[in-house]
């Protein structure tokens, strides 16, 4: 079966993106700070492994 199409532009998809983000971050199941944290982690842990 064929995918559906995305038939909104990239500007619709990333306004759609950050209305979703703002819903979880007030609803509480969203903490940026948290985020940060996490992203810093896995960018710290991917300079200090070696490639493969």
């Amino acid at each position: 079966m064929p995918k559906k199409q995305n038939l909104e532009t990239p500007e619709q998809q990333s306004e759609r993106f950050k209305q979703e983000a703002q819903r979880l971050i007030d609803a509480g199941e969203l903490s940026p700070t948290e985020a940060e944290a996490a992203l810093d982690a896995l960018i710290r842990d991917a300079r200090t492994k070696p490639s493969a």
